[in-house]
């Protein structure tokens, strides 16, 4: 009989109050001006936001190394897990992917009888982008569909995930390359405010508003028109009141509230601000 678990790290931001059973979630560890938190753990996600309006430069997160993985992937061996499923914030934003593949290949030469099958996924997503099909998963789990069909369904969904993004103020993504300086300076000076999309592991301006009044129904637009026939969404915020404010004009003009709203975690709101919203939809 097969035993599957998810690890996945702490970037999926799967709210923390979310009761899962096949689900291991590795933290990431933040530095902020010279002081190491371990997210979900020494500090949650609005404490975090409230760091960065004192800050005095911009945090840093570690990547989940190597031997943080080998130990888990040991762990979950000793609890009789047949399969294992590494899922990881993208790739190209994060070595924490490498590090997983690695710590198979170590895990695998030290235990050559094992039983355990490893599978790794790079998300090439954000968030929830890929928190909330690792969610669905958990669930299917219990309902005792097989690891490859799992495995197709993640895939399937990280394919079609995608993100839509803004921050009320550019100084975050100014400092973490998101955006140019050059662009942030002009937006700062001219009111002007960014829509990106997240997709495929890849960041791209989409549209520029101007004035924060124009960033909801700028972000809801650009929903209505790119999720075609898209049924599911949630959002995320750092700023709870604006999440609120995109929650009511997403009823409004979608029809139908978000499957789940939720905190943005230490990955986005590090490279995004404190005061930023998003929309994230994953495909049928």
């Amino acid at each position: 009989m097969s035993n599957i678990k998810i690890v996945t790290d702490s970037g999926c931001d799967i709210p923390l109050k979310t009761k899962l059973k096949n689900v291991e979630i590795l933290s990431f560890f933040i530095n902020v001006d010279g002081k190491t938190y371990e997210e979900r753990k020494d500090i949650s996600f609005r404490e975090y936001y409230k760091v960065l309006e004192t800050c005095a430069k911009i945090p840093t997160t570690a990547h989940i190394t190597m031997m943080r993985y080998g130990e888990k992937f040991e762990t979950l061996m000793r609890q009789g897990a047949t399969d294992i499923i590494v899922v990881t914030i993208n790739k190209g934003a994060s070595a924490t992917y490498d590090a997983a593949v690695m710590a198979k290949q170590m895990f695998m030469e030290e235990n050559p009888d094992c039983n355990v099958n490893i599978h790794i996924i790079d998300s090439g997503c954000y968030s929830m982008a890929y928190g909330w099909p690792i969610m669905q998963c958990d669930k299917m789990i219990e309902d005792g569909v097989g690891v490859q069909q799992i495995i197709s369904f993640l895939n399937s969904k990280f394919e079609k995930a995608e993100i839509l993004l803004s921050a009320y103020t550019l100084r975050f993504m100014k400092k973490s390359g998101r955006i140019s300086a050059a662009a942030a300076f002009a937006g700062e000076v001219m009111g002007l405010k960014p829509i990106i999309t997240m997709k495929h592991g890849d960041t791209e301006v989409v549209q520029k508003v101007r004035g924060d009044k124009a960033v909801i129904p700028a972000i809801v637009q650009q929903f209505k028109k790119r999720h075609g026939e898209e049924k599911n969404y949630i959002i995320g915020y750092t700023d709870e009141e604006y999440g609120k404010e995109l929650y009511s004009a997403c009823v409004k003009e979608i029809g139908y509230p978000p499957v789940l709203s939720f905190e943005l975690g230490s990955a986005v709101a590090t490279n995004a601000g404190n005061h930023c919203v998003a929309i994230a939809y994953t495909g049928q």
